[in-house]
């Protein structure tokens, strides 16, 4: 998978090699379209080369910046699945709150290993060359971010997390609350 990154658009936070901030605009990303329709179907991306992330069809995103070889991704792993699996149990957030992983420094085969060995259902992506890691402020992982992805203020920075995430259900409630919000 290849990833192009259009550095244009990057916040003066990210320039400065800081961590997205709420508030800000999420930089402008391009990501590979990935081929499997069912990754597609998540994402509502019709067939193509390339996507911005804001352009995947919902209310919300939630990003995880990951590697394989953090270990703190490793143990977070689970919690994270734990919380697509939330996601997609509730009928107030299915379809309206979308995930991907970015896997800093990480080929295709690296993301499809840690995909598969930790059972990963939502779509996962590379960052090899590590050129959107520098384009988010050059972050630690795991990092999380919770980013407008509906009208009207698409790409708005709502949340941010660095290492573990909270309790699933702090994060539900959070994304319920950000949704009731209009956010």
């Amino acid at each position: 998978w290849t990833l192009l990154v259009f550095c244009a658009a990057l916040t003066g936070a990210a320039l400065a090699g800081n961590a997205p901030t709420v508030g800000e605009q999420l930089v402008s990303i391009r990501l590979e379209t990935p081929a499997a329709s069912t990754a597609r179907q998540y994402l509502g991306l019709p067939p193509g080369e390339t996507f911005d992330p804001v352009e995947i069809d919902g209310r919300l995103l939630v990003i995880e910046i990951f590697s394989m070889y953090c270990p703190h991704c490793q143990r977070e792993a689970p919690t994270v699945n734990r919380l697509f699996q939330a996601i997609d149990a509730s009928d107030r957030l299915r379809g309206h709150v979308k995930m991907i992983g970015i896997g800093v420094g990480n080929s295709a085969f690296e993301v499809g290993h840690f995909k598969k060995h930790y059972d990963i259902s939502f779509p996962l992506f590379p960052d090899e060359d590590f050129a959107i890691h520098q384009a988010v402020g050059e972050v630690r992982t795991p990092f999380f971010i919770i980013v407008r992805i509906g009208s009207p203020d698409k790409g708005r920075i709502l949340w941010t997390g660095l290492g573990r995430l909270p309790a699933v259900e702090t994060v539900i409630n959070r994304l319920k609350t950000l949704m009731e919000r209009g956010e």
